[in-house]
């Protein structure tokens, strides 16, 4: 036989001889699972892997199907390696299980702390490590580095092995220096120069000074921001057709800043032609609705005055009981004519009444405390204009950081939930203060308050003041809702010490009030006082008389107080008026027997969309003796604070001998102001003002020895001040020139004040 048929014969007779191959030598051919056997765990359980496993013994399977199988178990990141293979009616399963990870670390941190960064990871002990989530730790620590401006970070993730399949986790950062924005242009701006866009925006190029901001790092979020601030510079300006991009912030080749160009094309200017309204709601006044439109006497377009009057309408249809009117402006623009028309359409809606008050999220503060400010109850017909007030009296309340309504759909088409969210913030305060103030020099204050005990709104404080003029201590309590009614009740006992140059008042007694509000933001409080003081002078050159030399004088005083308070804020505001009358009659029993009456008001006043803000304010007052002379003490003074521009009590009547103030019966004092941060970096956090004060406080009923007893001539000032908010609290710059004086009063051109503004 040939040898090449030889070897092809032994060839057939060898596969013919062979045993069959097993299951896995076919593909597709299907094989039933008498027994499942897992190999190579440690630390997971038989009965985890075949939980998660797609295959129960007595289930028919082949190769091919055990894919998914495979798949199944890698996805629950629980083994680095998996082996599947079938022998007979065996399913074998081979594992090599992941680590755990025993400690995570950051290392070459310095900018950022290992607190903060492992809180962002969020990768606890005892978690099983994969290299995805090494990764994506990674990322994230990254991403944070970015947006504090440090875009030349570096993460290297890595292990430790440990004994028992364990690993520390370490990411070593290379943080890089701060980069910050070197350069911000601007291309295609015709109407208006870099310089007043870059006023209108909020990032900043870096400079030595602004070293507290954080408005000179690259963050691409804020330069998004500042797009749309561009667009609003230019909408409330009368161009409509505004388009901005912003090419992408370039990392100079130094890599010592970041170069951010944005592009604009401005577009026509346009005027309002028309403003014409179309509503689906019957029986509305549309003509008045278009009255809230105002473009000014110019007519050029702003997008503030479309949003404000959009706003005005939704607060009219509110204020009527509709909660939910849909309200859409149209804006058709005319280029060649360079005129924009307005149509306003006002959807369908119908009257909606309250089907419930819900309070979310107030943890501490009870329900009971935050209803009673409400202006509407249950059942009550929706009303826009009662919910603001009863939302401005939450705030008011100070219990709270943040306080939001939303007005949703009820069971019914005519019924409203009102949503009520409340951020709870601290209201317990001990605090420790230490100021200067060119007026009172040196001051040190401690206190104790509880604004809200229990969650119940009832307050108590202690107190103490000390400066150089003055040293106050107060205990108090208060009871916002005296009796279960709308009645705000107090009390405290006091002692004051009242220093001047030529005299000191030491005052100690107790006191106690009643107070409630009123419609339209009218109050009323009753109070009572009986306090005994004593007068000592302390100069021997003194020439007048002031009544009380060396006396204990017993006061007893009722008090009563009247007035409408509509500002936004009572510290600091910019917007309402404040009018107010007190009333005070001594000599219900004690020594002291006087009337005194004092007139007092504000008005404040946003202009220019809340670019500046126009003030005034002001008060008149007198006291009388009733059967006798009106003594030093319950006199008023003037100057400092009130009047910039003279000395603490540098106004008025002076001693002949020791040159101090007296003290007048009749006073009256105004200010005009003007407020705003136009042309100051929003970074410094500061406010300008120029203002006018002016005043005078004349007659005593011991004109002897007395310069300017009866003369109240007017005395005025005009000056300009910085307000600044700084980390270690609010300070006060004045200067103030007096254009009208006496010889005789006391001026101070510049006055300060650190951690208070009065």
């Amino acid at each position: 036989m040939p040898k090449p048929l030889l070897v092809l014969v032994l060839l057939l007779a060898l596969a013919v001889g062979t045993p069959a191959p097993s299951i896995a030598q076919s593909a597709d051919e299907q094989v039933r699972i008498d027994e499942i056997a897992v190999s190579g765990n440690r630390r997971v359980a038989v009965g985890t892997v075949l939980s998660y496993l797609p295959v129960r013994v007595g289930d028919r399977v082949t190769r091919s199907s055990l894919s998914i199988a495979l798949e199944r178990l890698y996805e629950t990141e629980l083994f680095a390696d998996i082996k599947i293979d079938i022998e007979g009616a065996i399913l074998r399963i081979d594992v090599v299980e992941n680590p755990i990870i025993n400690r995570v670390n950051i290392e070459g941190n310095d900018a950022l702390d290992d607190e903060k960064l492992l809180d962002i990871i969020d990768i606890q002990p005892r978690r099983v490590y994969t290299r995805r989530l090494a990764v994506e730790a990674s990322q994230k620590l990254l991403e944070v580095y970015q947006a504090a401006g440090r875009y030349a970070a570096v993460v290297d993730p890595q292990i430790i092995e440990l004994d028992d399949n364990r690993v520390d986790l370490a990411f070593v950062v290379k943080e890089g220096p701060l980069i910050k924005i070197s350069s911000i242009t601007f291309n295609g701006n015709e109407r208006f120069s870099d310089r007043a866009l870059r006023r209108a925006i909020s990032s900043r190029v870096s400079n030595w000074w602004a070293f507290f901001s954080t408005s000179d790092k690259y963050d691409e979020a804020r330069l998004d921001y500042d797009v749309r601030l561009l667009r609003q510079f230019y909408l409330s300006r009368g161009y409509a057709d505004i388009d901005v991009s912003r090419v992408q912030g370039g990392l100079l080749p130094d890599r010592t800043g970041f170069a951010v160009s944005f592009i604009l094309n401005e577009g026509a200017r346009y005027r309002v032609s028309e403003i014409s309204i179309d509503s689906q709601i019957e029986n509305v006044d549309l003509e008045a609705l278009r009255q809230l439109f105002n473009f000014g006497d110019d007519g050029w377009y702003d997008v503030r005055a479309l949003e404000q009057g959009l706003l005005d309408i939704t607060n009219e249809l509110g204020a009527l009981g509709y909660a939910f009117v849909n309200v859409e402006p149209e804006v058709i623009t005319d280029p060649e004519a360079e005129t924009l028309d307005i149509n306003i359409g006002i959807g369908k809606a119908q009257k909606n009444f309250i089907e419930r008050i819900e309070i979310v999220n107030n943890v501490r503060t009870l329900d009971s405390v935050i209803r009673r400010e409400f202006e509407l109850v249950e059942g009550d017909s929706f009303n826009q204009l009662k919910l603001e007030r009863s939302i401005r009296n939450i705030r008011n309340l100070g219990f709270f950081s943040d306080v939001s309504v939303r007005n949703l759909a009820g069971s019914s088409e005519e019924q409203t939930v009102t949503e009520l969210t409340v951020e709870e913030q601290s209201t317990g305060e001990f605090s420790v203060g230490l100021g200067y103030s060119s007026l009172d020099q040196t001051s040190f204050a401690l206190g104790l308050d509880e604004r809200n005990f229990l969650g119940t709104g009832r307050g108590i404080n202690f107190g103490l003041d000390v400066s150089a003029s003055r040293s106050n201590v107060r205990i108090g309590v208060s009871e916002p809702y005296l009796f279960g009614r709308n009645l705000t009740g107090r009390a405290s006992i006091f002692n004051e010490r009242i220093k001047e140059d030529t005299f000191s008042i030491t005052r100690r007694g107790f006191d106690f009030g009643i107070g409630f509000a009123a419609a339209n933001d009218y109050f009323h409080r009753v109070g009572y006082e009986i306090s005994q003081s004593e007068t000592n002078e302390k100069s021997t050159k003194a020439q007048s008389i002031t009544g009380e030399n060396g006396k204990n004088i017993l006061k007893s005083a009722v008090s009563y107080t009247v007035g409408r308070d509509t500002l936004d804020n009572r510290f600091d505001p910019s917007d309402g008026s404040l009018f107010e009358v007190a009333q005070e009659l001594a000599g219900i029993g004690g020594d002291a027997q006087y009337y005194r009456v004092v007139l007092s008001g504000a008005y404040y006043k946003p202009m220019m969309f809340n670019t500046f803000f126009l003030g005034t304010k002001g008060r008149i007052g007198q006291v009388s003796g009733l059967g006798e002379k009106v003594t030093q003490s319950q006199r008023f003074f003037l100057g400092g604070r009130r009047v910039r521009g003279f000395d603490g009590s540098g106004i008025g009547p002076r001693d002949s001998g020791s040159d101090a103030a007296v003290g007048g019966n009749k006073v009256f004092n105004g200010t005009f102001e003007v407020v705003s941060r136009a042309g100051i970096s929003q970074d410094l956090s500061m406010r300008w003002t120029v203002f006018s004060d002016f005043g005078s406080v004349w007659e005593t009923d011991y004109p002897s020895g007395v310069i300017g007893a009866n003369d109240s001539s007017l005395r005025a000032s005009i000056g300009a001040g910085l307000l600044w908010d700084t980390f270690i609290g609010p300070m006060s710059f004045y200067w103030a020139k007096p254009t009208t004086k006496k010889s005789y009063d006391k001026t101070r051109t510049f006055q300060f004040t650190i951690g208070t503004r009065l």
